[in-house]
Formats: C-alpha cells, sequence, structure tokens
C-alpha cells in the first residue's frame, strides 16, 4: 500500500520534519566587451532609453560560454572493440552572442553600432568579455571576433531604431581568467612594500596580496589554486641574492639558478611560466644561461600548493613574487 508523502517533507528516524529550503536572492548577471581600444561596452545595458540615449542587450540564445571542446587522442585497438585513451586537450572556444542594438532615435542606434563595431575589430588585436556575476565575482575570457555584425536589413534582423548581430567570438585561449590576480611575496627583512605587479594584458586586473614569507629556512608558503585548472605563475625577483630555488614541494618540482648566478642589488629577473611564453629575463635580457638545466617551469595544480623559496646572500631590499591568475572552465563554477 502507498504511503502518502509531501515531496519537500523528509522525516528523520526521530520524527523531526527538515525545514524547506529557501531559494537565495540573486542579482542578474552582468556581461561587458573590452575593446583592444579600451572603450568597454555593457552588454547587458538599458536599451529602453531611461538611462542613455542607446544601448546594446543580449537576447536569447548565448552560446558556447561553458566547457571549452576538447581533442581527445586514441589509439584504435585490433581485433578489439574500442580504442586506448592517449591525451586530451582543450582546443580554440568559439563563442555565440546575440544582440541587439537599440536607441530613442536612428542617431543614437547608429553611434552605438558604430561604436560596438569599432571595438571589435580584430586588426587592432583581441578584446575580453567579461562577466560578472551576482555575488561580485568576475571572469574574463580573451577573444577575437569572427563574425555575425555583417548587417542584414531582413525585417527581422533590423529596423529605424535598432539592430540584430550575433556575434562569434573566438578565444585562443579556452580558460576563463580571475578578475582577482593573487600574489605572495618573501622578503628578507621589512624593505619597502613595492607596488603590485600584474603580469597579463587584461586591463581590468584586481590585485589580492595574500601572504609574505621571510627568506629563511623554510620559506614555505601555502598557495591555493581555487580552480579545477592548472595556472602558471609569474616570478619577479629583486637582487641581491644568489642560490634561488623556487620548489612547488606538493608537485615535487623545483626551478633553480645555478650555483655560481648572481643577481644583483637594483637588477630583477622576470620568469614567466605561462604557455606560450616560458621565459627568463634580467632587465629584458635573456637569463636561460643561468638557470639550471635540469629545472621546471611549474604550475600550480588544482587546490592547495606548498611552496617553498630560499636563496642566499640577500639584503633588506631583495623581494620574491609571485603572481598568478587562476583559469577556469566556465564563466560561473569550474
Amino acid at each position: 500500500m502507498p504511503i502518502p508523502a509531501s515531496y519537500n517533507q523528509q522525516p528523520d528516524a526521530g520524527g523531526t520534519v527538515l525545514p524547506d529550503h529557501q531559494p537565495v536572492r540573486w542579482p542578474r548577471t552582468f556581461v561587458t566587451w573590452t575593446g583592444s581600444n579600451g572603450d568597454v561596452i555593457p552588454l547587458t545595458g538599458d536599451i529602453t532609453g531611461r538611462e542613455s540615449p542607446a544601448g546594446i542587450a543580449i537576447t536569447k540564445g548565448p552560446a558556447g560560454m561553458g566547457m571549452p571542446t576538447f581533442d581527445l587522442k586514441a589509439d584504435q585497438l585490433p581485433n578489439m572493440a574500442g580504442g586506448l585513451f592517449r591525451s586530451a586537450r582543450a582546443t580554440t572556444r568559439d563563442i555565440t552572442i546575440p544582440l541587439i542594438v537599440r536607441g530613442i532615435d536612428r542617431t543614437s542606434t547608429v553611434r552605438m553600432n558604430g561604436r560596438l563595431l569599432r571595438a571589435l575589430d580584430p586588426y587592432a588585436g583581441p578584446g575580453w568579455i567579461t562577466v560578472t556575476e551576482g555575488d561580485g565575482v568576475a571572469r574574463h575570457l580573451e577573444c577575437y571576433y569572427v563574425s555575425g555584425a555583417e548587417g542584414s536589413e531582413a525585417q527581422e534582423n533590423a529596423a529605424f531604431t535598432w539592430f540584430r548581430h550575433a556575434l562569434v567570438l573566438r578565444a585562443m585561449d579556452p580558460y576563463w581568467y580571475s578578475n582577482a590576480e593573487r600574489q605572495h611575496d618573501w622578503s628578507a627583512g621589512n624593505g619597502p612594500l613595492l607596488p603590485f605587479l600584474s603580469g597579463g594584458s587584461y586591463p581590468g586586473f584586481f590585485p589580492m596580496r595574500i601572504t609574505s614569507a621571510g627568506l629563511g629556512s623554510d620559506g614555505l608558503v601555502d598557495a591555493v589554486n581555487d580552480s579545477a585548472v592548472e595556472a602558471w605563475p609569474v616570478w619577479t625577483i629583486y637582487g641581491p641574492l644568489s642560490g634561488l630555488s623556487l620548489a612547488n614541494t606538493t608537485t615535487g618540482k623545483t626551478f633553480r639558478l645555478r650555483e655560481e648566478a648572481i643577481l644583483p642589488g637594483g637588477k630583477a629577473l622576470t620568469i614567466d611560466t605561462r604557455p606560450g611564453i616560458k621565459s627568463a629575463e634580467i632587465d629584458g635580457v635573456n637569463a636561460w644561461p643561468k638557470v639550471q638545466v635540469e629545472s621546471q617551469l611549474w604550475p600550480l595544480r588544482p587546490g592547495k600548493n606548498r611552496i617553498r623559496v630560499t636563496a642566499a646572500a640577500v639584503s633588506a631590499t631583495t623581494l620574491i613574487r609571485m603572481h598568478y591568475v587562476p583559469r577556469y572552465l566556465s564563466y560561473s563554477g569550474g
């Protein structure tokens, strides 16, 4: 015999009733496009004419903003079903964003549409889609315009005071990046705190100085990468020092300078581990001859990474700084 029960009441063994879950109030998601010319254009703006003469709004149907597409490599097994997995690689990402550009009159509409087209021009360089969730957390994706704004005068695509576009944007790097760049410092004394150094081209980074540590025998710092994707740090090191060692004890990988390599005071060594860059320079001059052969330009794995930094012949002006930007699978979560 079936026992009647309400779907939202699940009595436990003690006979108590769990309370109903209440939805969390969540503001709307805010999206902008930042062109290579520096123009920041709201894509979830006002198109009613109350706040400005013209605006842009995303309509139904954006696609491609979640997980990237992966290229899987496998070996086919002779005389057997299926294959043997070898590797996976995230490919470039295409995003489709349907928009309406609308103004209170023809002049304001044409002006806003022209502003958008100038900011999309790929000849000028890439732009950035930035998505800010209701909790204020923002992520961005570097993209190039591909198609969708060619223009159509069909009845459903344009009128006297509005245009419709279905923009296709392509990201060469398929991962979303946090707008908050993390930073960890190691120093030998109480010297002056240098200004925050950004390691990326995105114009809207918010600096987060998380920890600082000494260059003693341990020099340990826990760096937390709150993502499912590896993060690649940029190191900026100010002399004087020698015997530099940068170790991720969690993964067992280490970057070292040669024992005889000395970084004088007033000089800066920059080690960029990011894919496609992989460089070591002292004031813009190649420093690879000073690096030990077995060194590895290691990333921060997802989760907690214990970092050990050691150096000798340091002074109160010595500073070692690691800054990185977490990468994510999607604009929300991941």
